[in-house]
């Protein structure tokens, strides 16, 4: 008996996929997942799936999962919950329940999880159709790659806006402070204390009315980063030097330096300015492929790009 898989019936099968305490067949008569049949004495019988009316689902083990979330933790691009994740694996105890905490903790990375999650399990209970399909006579179905922009989907969650000195000032501040703290912290002594001021210094170029960039929130007006250049000397006419470029830890490595970046070029082009600035006492390493990517080449210990 043929069945159609909509989409409801979609989200009852792969509950049923995770649900690992208990077994489920689709019955293609019903059009509805039910759950195995017991024996007379009330414990758990084969499940009931002639193949005709009532069919097994996808399987989906424990192992699966495992093997998704090593999968997901190993191209998750923000490096602090990737960190987190690969050593939660590592320890195996709790390792569901810990996983789902870890990436819990970090709300995009969160979203993009269950995006990927669902792609996958989505593709074996395509293949699962389609087998079936074909065993009916009919075409196998095409699967749907419109998920394939599961990589850059948590963009949709960020706001990217015009850097205004009297809205964005007191988040750019307390950028400044966090990152001079995450020097300090990572480098020892004098070292931490000496590069965490030449931040603060690099931020204080120039006053915050005469900066110019992008800043992005959250839809919740979560403060998430910033570009912001300045006019060096500031008598200058096409030249500006990068004097605060900052994205929250929970949230890097989701994109959201490379489009701050991008924007304030584009614009920064459109006005005309020539050159951008990035004094090298303080670039992390981390940036030096993104800054790369948008052909700033190195000049003495900082970077240079010519818009022109």
């Amino acid at each position: 008996m043929t069945f159609e898989l909509t989409d409801s019936l979609k989200n009852d099968i792969l509950f049923a996929m995770e649900d690992q305490n208990s077994q489920s067949v689709l019955d293609a008569e019903k059009k509805a997942v039910v759950k195995a049949c017991f024996s007379g004495d009330g414990i758990q019988g084969e499940v009931a799936a002639d193949e005709e009316k009532r069919y097994s689902l996808p399987a989906w083990t424990s192992d699966d999962g495992f093997s998704l979330m090593e999968q997901f933790a190993e191209s998750c691009r923000s490096p602090f919950a990737r960190s987190e994740l690969k050593r939660c694996l590592q320890s195996r105890r709790g390792v569901f329940r810990n996983f789902k905490s870890i990436v819990k903790a970090y709300p995009e990375v969160e979203k993009r999880w269950f995006a990927y999650k669902n792609k996958v399990m989505l593709s074996k209970v395509t293949e699962w159709y389609s087998r079936l399909r074909e065993s009916w006579g009919l075409e196998a179905l095409e699967e749907d790659d419109s998920s394939s922009e599961t990589e850059y989907l948590v963009q949709d969650d960020f706001e990217f806006v015009k850097y205004d000195s009297v809205r964005d000032k007191e988040c750019v501040d307390r950028a400044v402070e966090a990152m001079t703290e995450e020097y300090e912290s990572q480098l020892e002594g004098e070292l931490g204390a000496s590069v965490a001021e030449l931040w603060r210094r690099q931020s204080g170029f120039s006053g915050s009315a005469n900066k110019y960039g992008f800043v992005c929130y959250s839809h919740s007006d979560e403060f998430l980063g910033c570009f912001l250049v300045s006019f060096c000397p500031s008598s200058a006419k096409k030249t500006v030097l990068a004097t605060d470029f900052y994205v929250v830890q929970n949230f890097r490595g989701l994109g959201i330096g490379r489009e701050l970046l991008h924007k304030c070029l584009v614009s920064l082009a459109e006005s005309g300015i020539q050159q951008v600035l990035i004094a090298g006492a303080v670039i992390p390493e981390s940036m030096e492929s993104l800054l790369a990517q948008f052909s700033f080449k190195r000049i003495g210990s900082g970077y240079v790009a010519n818009l022109f």
